[in-house]
């Protein structure tokens, strides 16, 4: 019987799209400081690869990780007004995901997993209007980072792995991360047939899971 839903955030829960990365422009200038369209690749580079070298998210690694990739001496402030700002960068609609939300909020317990720092993502979720859905946030500040099998058996709390279902976009770090613990999963994927595979399923839109769920 399933008892918990595990759900990812960015490109989840909430669509990352690419131009809020342009939101890095409201960051140097909120701090006066000057920029390149350079910079600001170098930056977008920088938080890309972060988990190629670091297995939890800590702001001191991460500031430490841009300057590397970057050149510059960014300080604390620079990262925490980003992730302030990043917090406001979530899509207008969310009827579809309220809607299924509660449907599957009266049938079991959800929480999140997401690679990414806990504030932040707690801020985009309350912008987004869809904290209250959610009995706990897990991030990769307090785990390792997903597809490591400690982030979902920290996820899954006292539950065991057949009572819980993952929910992601990412086939590596969601969907394999998940299997590998013995939790089912659901790959959101809209570019790919809908339906069962072997070990998953694929659901083109997050409002599918009222027709399987």
């Amino acid at each position: 019987m399933i008892k918990r839903l595990i759900f990812d955030v960015d490109d989840t829960l909430i669509e990352w799209k690419e131009e809020y990365w342009n939101a890095l422009e409201d960051v140097f200038q909120e701090l006066n400081i000057e920029y390149s369209k350079d910079l600001i690749d170098k930056i977008i580079s920088a938080i890309g690869c972060y988990e190629q070298e670091n297995k939890y998210y800590n702001k001191q690694k991460m500031v430490e990780h841009i300057n590397k990739v970057t050149g510059y001496n960014f300080n604390m402030n620079f990262l925490n007004t980003t992730l302030k700002v990043f917090g406001k960068c979530v899509p207008a609609e969310n009827e579809n995901i309220i809607n299924t939300l509660e449907y599957l909020n009266k049938k079991y317990e959800l929480v999140v997993l997401t690679n990414w720092f806990k504030n932040a993502q707690l801020i985009r979720l309350e912008n987004f209007g869809i904290k209250d859905y959610f009995t706990k946030v897990f991030t990769s500040e307090e785990f390792k980072v997903k597809p490591n099998e400690e982030a979902f058996k920290t996820a899954m709390e006292d539950k065991l792995p057949e009572e819980c279902i993952m929910i992601g976009d990412s086939l590596k770090k969601d969907i394999q991360g998940a299997i590998n613990v013995g939790i089912k999963a659901i790959y959101l994927n809209s570019s790919l047939p809908k339906g069962k595979k072997e070990d998953y399923i694929i659901i083109n839109k997050i409002e599918e899971l009222k027709n399987i769920l």
